[in-house]
């Protein structure tokens, strides 16, 4: 069984001390209050929004699951996990939303805790999209081909085009240190580069964290490109922030950001990897990191993406914080 990363810990409350313009955040609590809200969030959502006139796509967004059957290891509850799936997908279900992201991590270091999460999900009554998490490697050297297949994925990364909007879901695990059989030309170049950027003395220089390839840059240019024609917007998921540069960072988050410089049809990156949660806007586009499921027995953390012309707006459920983000038009 392969050695489990470990990453640095989550801080008990996420707050978002820097409040960026564009952003209304509409859950501001101290922590009993907030507690006490999150265990009645199931009742208090169900049924309580209302559509927009402008409104013109809708979704789930879930990620860092991060199940296995395990005891607890500090804050992370692992086993915890399951009665939040089921929670969330009776909240989710009725709302006939078209599809649920999955920004990664959906397992711990268990192969075999992807058959016990999926049938979980199955009742939603709607796909998944998933995309790759460094969590999702913690397994056995002949299961790591293997996991993408067992999530439904078509690629390690790849579009989909939804209701004008194109998302393109990233695999910032493109070049790590856990992906790759050791020893393979790719795993060599990701040792060499993860050695270099320790060098440099960077803080996102850490083995849980890692890189996207060229080959991956040149796709994500083309995919906007033809957005760009096709007069879509872009949404980019993966599983590793590209900012804030706190250390959780993709490896070559400079590349990826100058990539989003050249294409307008950019309006906004999601990613997971940062269990608390962050948020910072950039040229107008929000990067916005959602907070894992994994922690506080009985209080979950996922999230319905409300996306309209010039908003995107974050219906918050437990831990994860309801807010509205201006977009690029």
């Amino acid at each position: 069984m392969p050695l489990k990363m470990q990453e640095p810990p989550i801080a008990e409350i996420s707050v978002l001390a820097n409040l960026q313009p564009g952003c209304i955040f509409a859950v501001m609590m101290n922590r009993r209050n907030f507690i006490a809200l999150s265990l009645t969030a199931t009742a208090a959502h169900a049924g309580s929004y209302q559509a927009p006139e402008d409104e013109e796509i809708s979704f789930g967004v879930i990620t860092d699951i991060q199940y296995a059957d395990a005891d607890p290891v500090g804050e992370r509850h692992f086993r915890e996990s399951i009665p939040k799936i089921k929670a969330a997908v009776e909240i989710l279900a009725p709302r006939k939303l078209p599809f649920t992201l999955h920004l990664g991590d959906f397992i711990d270091d268990q192969f075999s805790s992807i058959d016990a999460i999926l049938p979980l999900l199955e009742p939603i009554g709607h796909r998944f999209h998933h995309l790759l998490g460094n969590h999702d490697f913690s397994v056995a050297p002949e299961e790591k081909p293997q996991v993408r297949g067992k999530l439904g994925m078509p690629a390690d990364y790849y579009s989909f085009v939804h209701g004008g909007l194109r998302f393109l879901m990233m695999d910032t695990n493109d070049i790590s240190t856990y992906k790759h059989l050791k020893g393979s030309p790719q795993d060599l170049e990701s040792v060499a580069m993860l050695e270099k950027l320790t060098a440099k003395g960077l803080n996102s220089a850490k083995p849980w964290n890692g890189g996207v390839s060229k080959a991956q840059i040149a796709w994500l240019e083309q995919e906007c490109a033809a957005a760009t024609v096709a007069s879509q917007r872009v949404i980019l998921c993966g599983h590793h922030p590209i900012l804030p540069a706190e250390g959780l960072q993709i490896w070559n988050c400079q590349k990826v950001l100058d990539a989003i410089d050249r294409h307008a049809s950019i309006v906004a990156y999601f990613s997971g990897h940062n269990h608390a949660g962050s948020q910072i806007i950039r040229n107008g586009i929000p990067y916005i990191t959602f907070k894992s499921m994994l922690h506080e027995p009985g209080i979950t953390a996922y999230s319905i993406i409300h996306v309209s012309k010039n908003s995107l707006r974050i219906e918050g459920f437990g831990r994860e914080l309801s807010r509205v983000c201006a977009l690029n038009a």
